[in-house]
């Protein structure tokens, strides 16, 4: 077995592992990162709380301070002194050096309020309460007209002890609730994870074709929304891919139809023609007449070769987007012509020309479209029995010309319908002329030609619904005005 061999199973394992390793490291990275964000978010509105009740009951004590402060402030002024103590407040009056003159509120509040004279000019200059050091209180200094200090101050024990049974409540709710978050992210993310690495699977074996090649991953299995349509996504790329395949098998089964029915029809004409050539090399055509006979028989078996290479030719060539000349042309006289040509074969059958509303103009090839409708009134005469009638109609159909070519003959039959543009296709005929003859005429490129030109110049042809015979019907784009006068002017056209 060579290395290559080795390797391919080699490679879907290193592709089994890597998938393995990374869906359980995606999925603690999820895991950790949803952690992560949940912490930041419930510790950001656990800090979020305590900065601002401390903020508010801060601000509500540097309120009550002021008012009391300044009550105290007024009542000094007028020669009232120090009112007692009501609202838990502490107060006091010191001069220019620190030394107390009054004092009234809790001692143990007092004893340690600022009283040295720098930092009651500090305090002053402030305006505002501020922290009291080394004791849970505020205070604010103001200094009296005499010189003296007013001291005010408020204790915060009350205060920060609120502070601190809201940290605790919120410390004893948080972690838990960040381990709940953290379980449930867990256990969300392995449940997701296994139904993608189940799609996952049921994707990688279809694609490796151990399932049935219509197999599809179920949708509504899938627990979350977003898998559901990840499914989809999946049986959306399953499908069109079968259908690439199954329209890739039918253009390769179609390819070699295609290759064997022209060896086929390759062959007969080659055949002939070696077989006469063997023949006049062994010189068993001394009669001059028999040679004729030969040499008349070869040249039709060659203009016939000509003529099927000349038409895979062009097959190929409008097959693979090539132009053809466009030039005003002018249907009416294409179909008027070609009925007496088709009619000059011999074939006792009354065809007749039906052109309505003049003119019609179109633009393209004239020689390959005179072929076309030449091939449509071949395939009638091929197909359909000596008495048969048919009309070629030519007429308007909007902004399109249209050519119905119709016949009271056997018509096709529903089976073949689908296939007879497509080439070396060929019907057998319901009711030959020729009794002798075989069933199957023509080389079964009539149609495919006539089909091939037609969509070359941006037209469509197809097969119309009757109750008897058969309705070819031709729709071919009109040529712009101008080139119509273009056309129309003498001398325009060869």
């Amino acid at each position: 077995m060579s290395t290559a061999a080795y390797a391919a199973p080699s490679r879907r394992e290193d592709r089994g592992a890597r998938f393995r390793a990374v869906a359980p490291c995606s999925l603690r990275r999820l895991a950790w990162g949803f952690l992560v964000i949940a912490a930041i978010g419930v510790l950001g509105a656990d800090l979020y709380c305590v900065s601002t009740l401390s903020y508010r009951l801060r601000e509500r004590t540097d309120r009550q301070i002021a008012q009391t402060h300044h009550a105290r402030l007024e009542a000094l002024r007028a020669g009232k002194g120090l009112y007692p103590d009501r609202d838990g407040s502490a107060s006091l009056v010191t001069d220019g050096r620190g030394a107390v003159r009054l004092a009234t509120g809790p001692p143990s509040l007092l004893a340690g309020l600022p009283t040295s004279a720098d930092q009651l000019r500090e305090r002053d200059r402030a305006g505002h309460p501020l922290p009291v050091a080394g004791r849970a209180a505020r205070a604010l200094v103001d200094r009296l007209p005499d010189g003296t200090y007013l001291v005010t101050a408020r204790s915060t024990g009350a205060d920060e002890a609120t502070v601190r049974t809201l940290m605790g409540i919120e410390t004893a709710t948080s972690i838990p609730l960040i381990a709940v978050l953290a379980l449930g992210a867990l256990w969300t993310s392995r449940w997701a994870f296994v139904s993608l690495r189940e799609m996952s699977r049921d994707a990688r074996r279809i694609a490796e074709g151990s399932g049935a090649p219509s197999e599809r991953i179920p949708v509504l299995t899938q627990p979350l929304r977003e898998l559901r349509c990840a499914a989809d996504t999946y049986n959306y790329l399953l499908r069109r891919i079968e259908e690439g395949s199954v329209r890739r098998r039918k253009e390769e089964n179609r390819l070699c139809e295609l290759v064997d029915a022209a060896s086929h029809e390759l062959r007969t004409p080659l055949t002939t023609i070696t077989g006469y050539t063997q023949l006049a090399l062994i010189r068993a055509l001394d009669d001059p007449r028999r040679l004729d006979q030969a040499m008349e028989q070869v040249q039709k078996e060659t203009r016939r070769l000509i003529s099927l290479v000349d038409d895979m030719l062009l097959l190929a060539r409008l097959g693979h987007g090539g132009m053809l000349e466009q030039r005003p042309v002018d249907l009416a006289q294409l179909c008027l012509q070609a009925v007496p040509r088709a009619q000059s074969s011999g074939a006792p059958r009354t065809l007749r020309c039906v052109v309505e509303s003049f003119p019609h103009w179109v633009e393209g090839d004239r020689r390959w479209l005179e072929q076309a409708i030449d091939n449509l009134l071949a395939n009638v005469l091929a197909h359909t029995p000596e008495d048969t009638s048919a009309v070629v109609r030519l007429g308007l159909d909007g902004e399109r010309h249209v050519i119905d070519v119709i016949d009271d003959g056997p018509g096709i039959d529903e089976s073949v319908r689908d296939r007879i543009f497509e080439p070396f296709f060929r019907a057998a005929s319901a009711a030959p002329a020729n009794p002798r003859a075989p069933r199957c005429p023509g080389r079964g490129l009539g149609l495919s030609v006539a089909a091939a030109v037609i969509t070359a110049h941006g037209g469509s042809i197809g097969l119309e619904p009757t109750e008897r015979g058969a309705w070819l019907r031709v729709s071919l784009p009109a040529a712009g005005r101008e080139r119509v006068l273009d056309a129309a002017a003498p001398g325009a056209l060869p």
